[in-house]
């Protein structure tokens, strides 16, 4: 048996530079939908974001050398400082559970952490200081941990893997295992979130490596301690081009429904897929590689047409469409594989019908898809519902029935309800059947009726009771066949508690439609919904249990909470604030600010953020002026109410941004100029403190640096301050700058 049938279903990108071209994408990441996938495109210091057609959506990203204070700028959206927003020569990238995209941005030794949505700046963490902990140097690989919101990055400068939390602190680092054995240049990772277990790409050693993330110091059996919380589990792999080895592995996809591991073999062409199993016997057509791996089959080899590779990289998996990408690097190209073949998923549900039954509830009915030769069987049915425009909510994603109607209750009379199912067997998910719509009402006739053969001569009929039968007792069911328009014949009766009803002695593969009447009082209700169903050679009686759900409908959130307002500078303030305690039952999109200054009354600020981000910098305002502000929450229900108000006056502040550490060839000319975080500030004085090296002046008016080394002083590293002035406020940064002996080659020292 095939675990997976990797087959080119198509590609996109070519090697160039325009918004739908690619130079040697080195990661792709698709959204839990399916619907947007994001690529790295690491020699244009971009990603790139396309739709699941592969047609180009939006890009985010332009370069900068945060070193060299080469093109760096405060362009992005979202950016505080130069170079926020900006990459130089980013290596992989990681969507988290909670509406972040991390880029690892590799030559710049730093994670950058964006919105999903846009592209928007949000944080950045990691030093490119190897002298502190949090050190990345040439970072390559990324992954987020869902239960704990621990994020894992691999350096090959380091050859070690470094935690941090999720807002970017350092946790702890590790690179030795097993006793004496170490990581040698790790690259892509990926976490199995349902097991807790960290797949390493140990790409110097031509090897897989997994570490079970544990809480605590104490590991579990059969594993042993890395560090704190990370307990070694496995390694596989070792060079070669045999099945189970490897050359220079580095991307990773992990199916976890299946169990299936996907690595991208980069050296050799080819992407290996291995099963994962919790004994040591391997299934049937499969080979063992250790205890727990078992090969399953690989694909690809060098070249450049469909299904060829040069040089693979990242993986990603969709499991929304059976699909998986692989960043083909040197061909500056995505290429999407069909894991599942097409024919063994299923057709669309047919003739999908919603009906009230109450103020708070409605019934769906369908028909079962037409199977193909070969198919598996129908196991359940996934439910998707959506009210006025707002996008489709998963109801349930398998019923885990064969049942072909459905309940939903706890619903608003108010609103009208939007479904659409897909069926679900062995091989996956179909696509939605057609949609349709209800609005949840009182009924005062029997409701839902369903018509299901159940032997070649035989029909059962099941329906709804009456929601309104005003304040009379229901004395049982009159079942009625139609024989024409509005022509009925009485072909039997239940009593009130009995809600099903068999007919027999009928024609094989003749038609039948009924309805049914609820007898009140004296006289009988109209007649239900119309029901047909056409008795087969191939009916028989399948028990079905009639699927409900009492989901929480969708509603507009609570407000913003704990909302704080920070003058930053003369003329910005920084919002800040918690998202509500009540998101409605459904995600928080966006933000709506309110803003008032001095006494005047409030306007809009931002109609909708169309972000999950709970900051916002309010820019370009009057010194000396009162601004107050309040926030509403957006989801697909609507506004929420307005959070606290929070009032502050904009007040000058004094700050150089970092300085860092420079380097230049002795000979050459060093200049730049220092710039303040608030920009707003006149009469700034800049002067060098603390032993600056002979020969480096700064223009005190506009904090323009100039310095040529001279020969002599080569192959040292000059520390110093620039300090800024200007009335009562001051402030100094250090600044490191090492002068290159490019002469004598010899090693950098420190000035006394």
């Amino acid at each position: 048996m095939a675990y997976a049938e990797p087959a080119f279903s198509f590609k996109f990108g070519s090697f160039g530079t325009a918004n739908n071209q690619l130079k040697n994408p080195s990661d792709v990441i698709v959204s839990s939908d399916g619907r947007t996938i994001y690529v790295v495109d690491t020699d244009n210091h971009r990603i790139n974001v396309f739709d699941d057609d592969g047609d180009y959506d939006f890009q985010f990203g332009s370069f900068c050398n945060i070193s060299a204070i080469q093109n760096c700028n405060d362009d992005a959206d979202g950016a505080d400082n130069d170079g926020d927003g900006q990459f130089n020569n980013p290596f992989s990238g990681v969507l988290d559970a909670f509406g972040h995209f991390f880029v690892v941005d590799s030559d710049n030794e730093r994670v950058q952490r964006f919105d999903d949505g846009d592209g928007q700046f949000e944080l950045k963490f990691g030093s490119s200081d190897n002298a502190k902990s949090e050190y990345l140097g040439s970072a390559q690989g990324i992954a987020t941990q869902k239960s704990t919101k621990k994020i894992y990055v691999s350096s090959i400068d380091t050859d070690s893997i470094s935690v941090f939390d999720s807002s970017g602190a350092f946790l702890i680092n590790f690179k030795s295992f097993d006793g004496t054995d170490s990581l040698k240049n790790p690259s892509h990772m990926i976490i199995d979130d349902t097991e807790e277990i960290l797949y390493v790409s140990d790409t110097g050693n031509d090897r897989i490596v997994a570490f079970k993330l544990v809480t605590g110091a104490t590991c579990p059996s059969g594993t042993s301690k890395a560090v704190d919380g990370i307990c070694y589990v496995k390694k596989f792999g070792s060079l070669g081009t045999t099945d189970g080895k490897f050359d220079s592995p580095s991307g990773l996809a992990m199916d976890s429904t299946n169990d299936l591991l996907y690595v991208a073999d980069t050296g050799n062409n080819r992407i290996q897929i291995f099963k994962l199993i919790a004994d040591t016997a391997c299934p049937s057509g499969t080979s063992k590689i250790v205890d727990g791996v078992c090969f399953v089959e690989k694909f690809g080899s060098l070249g450049t047409t469909d299904g060829k590779f040069d040089s693979p990289s990242g993986l990603a998996l969709d499991t929304a469409h059976n699909l998986l990408y692989v960043a083909d690097t040197d061909n500056s190209r995505i290429q999407a594989f069909v894991l599942t073949s097409s024919s063994q998923i299923s057709g669309s549900p047919t003739s999908l019908k919603t009906s009230p039954v109450s103020p708070t509830s409605v019934i769906l009915t369908w028909n079962e898809p037409s199977l193909a030769s070969g198919t598996p069987p129908i196991t359940g049915y996934k439910i998707e519902y959506k009210t006025a425009t707002t996008a489709y909510v998963v109801l349930t994603a398998d019923t885990k029935s064969t049942a072909t109607s459905f309940v939903h209750e706890g619903l608003d009379s108010s609103n009208t309800y939007t479904y659409q199912i897909s069926a679900v067997n062995s091989k996956g998910t179909s696509i939605p059947s057609s949609s349709s719509s209800v609005k949840p009402a009182e009924t005062t006739v029997p409701s839902g009726l369903i018509a299901s053969a159940i032997s070649p001569n035989q029909i059962r009929l099941s329906w709804q009771s009456p929601s309104n039968t005003f304040g009379q007792s229901i004395g049982g069911y009159t079942i009625q066949r139609v024989v024409g328009a509005d022509v009925y014949v009485d072909i039997g009766s239940t009593n009130s508690k009995t809600t099903t009803f068999t007919v027999n002695n009928l024609e094989t593969n003749k038609p039948y439609s009924f309805v049914v009447r609820a007898n009140i009082g004296y006289g009988v209700t109209e007649p239900s919904n119309t029901a047909t169903a056409t008795p087969k050679t191939t009916s028989v009686d399948i028990p079905q249990t009639q699927s409900s759900s009492s989901t929480p409908v969708i509603q507009i959130s609570s407000p913003p909470i704990k909302l704080t307002a920070t003058s930053t500078s003369s003329t910005q303030i920084n919002l800040s604030w918690s998202t509500p305690s009540s998101t409605g039952n459904t995600p928080i999109t966006g933000y709506k600010i309110e803003m008032k200054k001095d006494s005047g009354s409030y306007s809009v600020l931002v109609a909708n953020t169309n972000s999950t981000s709970t900051t916002y910098s309010h820019t370009n305002l009057s010194s000396n002026s009162k601004y107050t502000y309040k926030v509403y929450a957006i989801n697909s229900a609507g506004i929420s109410t307005a959070s606290n108000e929070v009032t502050t006056i904009p007040t000058a502040t004094l700050k150089i941004n970092p300085l860092g550490k420079l380097t230049i060839d002795e000979g050459k000319l060093l200049s730049f100029t220092v710039k303040l975080t608030d920009n707003s500030l006149g009469g700034t004085v800049f002067s060098l403190e603390k032993n600056p090296p002979t020969g480096a002046a700064i223009n005190q008016n506009n904090g323009m640096f100039s310095w040529t080394p001279t020969d002599a002083q080569g192959g040292k590293s000059y520390i110093f301050d620039i300090v800024a002035n200007q009335g009562s406020l001051n402030d100094r940064q250090s600044i490191t700058i090492t002068v290159n002996d490019v002469l004598k080659n010899s090693e950098p020292v420190k000035e006394p």
